[in-house]
């Protein structure tokens, strides 16, 4: 069984044409993308799918926990498949997003967050979203 197929099956997901040509895509371009570009993407691979097929898988994935939603990026929905946690750079006026790794920056907000509980809620991931002016 290959990774892609891993994937599905340790998420208790049913493998399929589909699932596994959108995820092979999103593993092997490690990029953010729309829906649409995905589709695009698939398109010029000569592979055929459905733009419902395609927000289906993705939000499936999602919440799976396969990939994850750019937060602040607005519509269309930008989606990553670095599900692991770290700090998006998206700029405002493009919404090009890209990764910024800063180990220290996410450890803190755990400590301060750990320091100041929020009450009645258990926070399951620190997820953050730099707006910027220009392209990172």
């Amino acid at each position: 069984m290959d990774q892609t197929a891993s994937i599905l099956v340790k998420n208790n997901l049913r493998v399929t044409k589909p699932r596994l040509e959108i995820l092979r895509l999103l593993m092997e371009l490690n990029t953010h993308l729309t829906a649409e570009e995905l589709g695009a993407e698939l398109a010029a691979r000569q592979v055929s799918m459905t733009s419902a097929s395609i927000y289906n898988t993705l939000n499936l994935f999602e919440r799976c926990g396969i990939v994850s939603r750019v937060s602040a990026a607005g519509e269309p929905v930008i989606y990553d498949i670095n599900t692991y946690e770290h700090v998006h750079l998206c700029d405002a006026a493009t919404r090009a997003v890209a990764d910024y790794d800063d180990g220290e920056l996410l450890q803190l907000v755990r400590d301060y967050l750990d320091a100041h509980p929020v009450k009645g809620v258990q926070v399951k991931r620190v997820d953050i979203t730099l707006l910027t002016a220009g392209q990172p």
